[in-house]
């Protein structure tokens, strides 16, 4: 699994990986902190760092 997120194209990473194995959860609270997290910085004006650079 590691092998396959490295050899992805730039840009095409994901932001984070989840690897559970108790599914406690973490996933859920990491998708909305992630989300809560692009909210603010589209609201500050920092949308752009969203994303990678080309």
């Amino acid at each position: 699994a590691i092998v396959d997120l490295v050899a992805m194209p730039h840009g095409r990473r994901p932001f984070r990986v989840h690897i559970d194995p108790s599914d406690d959860g973490a996933a859920i609270v990491n998708g909305v902190a992630d989300r809560v997290r692009a909210q603010l910085l589209e609201r500050i004006g920092l949308a752009d760092l969203l994303h990678p650079k080309p």
